[in-house]
């Protein structure tokens, strides 16, 4: 499959020593939190655009990415451990479901630079968040769907003229749909 990624990446990644850097970006509706698995602030060019993501130093585990030639649903899971009390509050508080999450894969040049443009690794949906404590530690455990999941989630769309007057009001080609019900059709034979 082919990838998106910068010539000073590839380099990076054909280099004797490799350097990575995992960095998350979670949009909870308190607002979006990035992390990555290091130490202070870092910034990053990630999805586009400049990030900053706070280092969560040993930040956890992160499952197996995988990926297929056919088309199939594969989530990831991230675990946080060591977490702030306030990050807790937001986990506990802020909705989440259904609401994106990334996974960047960044490296750093032999200068020790973060090389421009990190990779996406995964995009997908927040699903199911668990909280564990361990005497004076909280992990935190967040699966991410993978997008393709919509494609599994049923239609709440019907055909009636309720329905079709959310996207077209003016649209009345449902309008007769109820008096179709139990119409007698007849079709293919004479009539006298």
């Amino acid at each position: 499959m082919a990838r998106n990624i910068t010539t000073a990446f590839n380099t990076a990644l054909q280099g004797k020593v490799v350097t990575p850097i995992i960095g998350t970006e979670l949009d909870f509706s308190d607002g979006i939190l990035r992390f990555w698995n290091g130490y202070g602030n870092l910034t990053m060019v990630a999805g586009g655009s400049s990030k900053v993501f706070t280092g969560l130093g040993d930040f956890l585990g992160l499952s197996p990415v995988s990926e297929s030639s056919t088309l199939q649903m594969s989530g990831i899971t991230l675990s946080f451990t060591g977490i702030k009390s306030s990050l807790i509050s937001t986990a506990l508080s802020a909705n989440y479901t259904n609401r994106n999450g990334s996974v960047y894969l960044g490296l750093y040049d032999t200068s020790n630079n973060i090389i421009a443009d990190v990779y996406t690794l995964f995009q997908g949906k927040m699903d199911v968040l668990n909280i564990s404590e361990q005497g004076n530690t909280s992990t935190i455990t967040l699966n991410i769907e993978s997008r393709l999941i919509s494609f599994d989630l049923p239609s709440d769309r019907k055909y009636t003229l309720e329905d079709q007057k959310v996207d077209f009001p003016n649209d009345l080609g449902f309008e007769f749909i109820p008096d179709l019900q139990d119409k007698e059709i007849t079709w293919g034979k004479e009539t006298s």
